[in-house]
């Protein structure tokens, strides 16, 4: 029977997530901190949560979480990415001149977005991993659930410059949409891309250029915007391993 773990902190994913999971018959546990309790022992442990609570109670737990590696983008054929894209360190980036988009590889250790120059980046250690690339404005962007290399779950989150929420729906413009999702399932079915088993991809459509992919998250922390909550908890299952199976 898996277990839904969720962090002290409430937010609208962590409680869609704890329904369908009920829905589902599955049992769930918010922790009332970053500590497990002494007897807590589920048989099939499945994380959702800020990814440092999610690393803390991973560590107790004996469980590694599935995660995209820091260079996704940059070892993504050109194809696939359609903008140049370098992982370099923290003094690195803060010598680049001009307007440049930086943004940390896995964990939110300071804003992504457009900086005026690399010298704008906060302070942090010079050895920290930073994603540099080129400046693109998206027209659109959605979110993938991947697992086994294929689609469970997806939905738009950008538009047009701002959330593609509109009220109580999640808008899809139906031929970016078709672009974006036939970029997405050739990048799965292309044998030369490594995936994890499980992980988030965001795409979408660089304005004047095509339909590219955004990054990759680890699916234990990311939003799930409209994405079917059901199908999301399928790949949040995969994306949590008893390190014993590692």
């Amino acid at each position: 029977m898996p277990t839904l773990i969720l962090s002290p902190r409430y937010s609208d994913d962590s409680i869609t997530l704890r329904r369908a999971a009920v829905a589902l018959g599955w049992d769930v546990m918010r922790l009332a901190s970053w500590r497990c309790p002494e007897d807590f022992g589920p048989e099939e442990p499945v994380l959702f949560a800020e990814p440092l609570f999610n690393a803390a109670v991973a560590e107790q737990l004996g469980l590694t979480m599935i995660e995209p590696p820091e260079d996704f983008l940059v070892t993504l054929p050109r194809e696939y990415v359609m903008r140049g894209v370098r992982l370099i360190t923290a003094a690195e980036a803060r010598t680049l001149p001009g307007q440049v988009f930086l943004k940390p590889p896995n964990l939110k250790t300071f804003p992504a977005k457009v900086y005026t120059s690399g010298a704008e980046l906060p302070g942090m250690p010079a050895e920290d991993p930073v994603l540099a690339s080129e400046p693109v404005e998206w027209a659109v962007e959605f979110r993938y659930f991947v697992r086994d290399r294929r689609v469970h779950a997806y939905s738009p989150y950008w538009l047009n410059g701002a959330s593609a929420r509109n009220e109580d729906e999640w808008v899809i413009e139906p031929d970016m949409a078709a672009m974006t999702r036939g970029l997405v399932d050739r990048l799965l079915a292309d044998t030369r891309v490594e995936l994890p088993v499980a992980v988030v991809i965001d795409a979408g459509v660089i304005r004047g250029v095509g339909p590219a992919v955004v990054e990759a998250n680890e699916a234990s922390g990311s939003g799930i915007y409209g994405c079917d909550p059901g199908d999301v908890l399928e790949v949040l299952r995969a994306a949590t391993v008893a390190e014993s199976r590692t």
